[in-house]
């Protein structure tokens, strides 16, 4: 299973290894589409469902070129940029979906600070493998995909935030390669702007490391937060700390959305 925050995160980290599992799931944690009118509005749409519904018909004829059928891409529909408002909620349905899927490996999004929705689908997967451990339940091996996070001032994209102790394989992309990893970018008509930068040379991938959720991915400013109005890096771990709370008291209980 692929458990991405956004359609196109997918392609970015691991477009042409999907063409190697097509037999792979890919998950949405958002449809995104933000609530703001005015982004949606930038990006060429008149209402938000427009948007959600355009970003979803994106990603359907990207994985299509790596073999992953329609109905093997799923969202679980939250708003984009605010799965960390959702946090438990977001774990419970991971949960349901490891229970259902019943994958060996889960692939998703580092803990980075990024983006918000892309830390949520971190926490979201890390507790939901962890609830399933304590509950005696097998859990799927967490492996990680590339995004972009800040480092030194500046957006640094397709490749980790470096962890020690944990290493890293690369999947060299030869000239056929790269031709259908742009050929996926080019899918995406609405994030061309965002795709452009994004080297086509190489995906890495590595064994997920254990994370403090409730402490900075790194020092400085995180990159959300050189954009992002709603939710600075401390509220997003205040709210961590929240739903970790709710988590290891009532695991799998219904509890109220952070």
């Amino acid at each position: 299973a692929v458990i991405v925050a956004h359609p196109d995160d997918e392609a970015i980290g691991a477009g042409i290894l999907l063409a190697e599992i097509p037999d792979a799931v890919v998950v949405h944690v958002t449809d995104g589409a933000p609530r703001s009118s005015a982004t949606v509005r930038r990006r060429g749409f008149k209402t938000r469902d427009a948007y959600a519904e355009a970003r979803r018909a994106e990603v359907v004829n990207a994985l299509r070129l790596v073999g992953i059928p329609e109905e093997r891409i799923r969202c679980l529909g939250f708003v984009d940029g605010e799965a960390t408002l959702r946090l438990v909620e977001l774990c419970h349905d991971v949960i349901d979906l490891i229970l259902e899927r019943e994958p060996e490996v889960v692939l998703t999004h580092p803990y980075e600070g990024g983006h918000t929705d892309h830390d949520a689908t971190a926490f979201a997967v890390h507790l939901a493998c962890g609830i399933l451990r304590r509950e005696g339940v097998a859990s799927p091996i967490i492996l990680e995909l590339t995004s972009y996070h800040q480092r030194n001032g500046k957006r640094v994209r397709s490749t980790f935030l470096p962890h020690k102790g944990v290493p890293e394989r690369s999947l060299a992309l030869d000239p056929d390669a790269q031709l259908l990893k742009a050929r996926m970018f080019e899918a995406f008509v609405s994030q061309r702007d965002c795709l452009r930068d994004f080297p086509l040379v190489a995906e890495r991938f590595r064994v997920a490391p254990r994370y403090d959720f409730t402490q900075p991915p790194h020092d400085g400013m995180l990159d959300y937060e050189r954009f992002c109005a709603t939710i600075c890096g401390e509220e997003w771990r205040a709210r961590a700390s929240r739903a970790l709370d709710l988590l290891r008291a009532r695991g799998r209980v219904t509890a109220p959305a952070m």
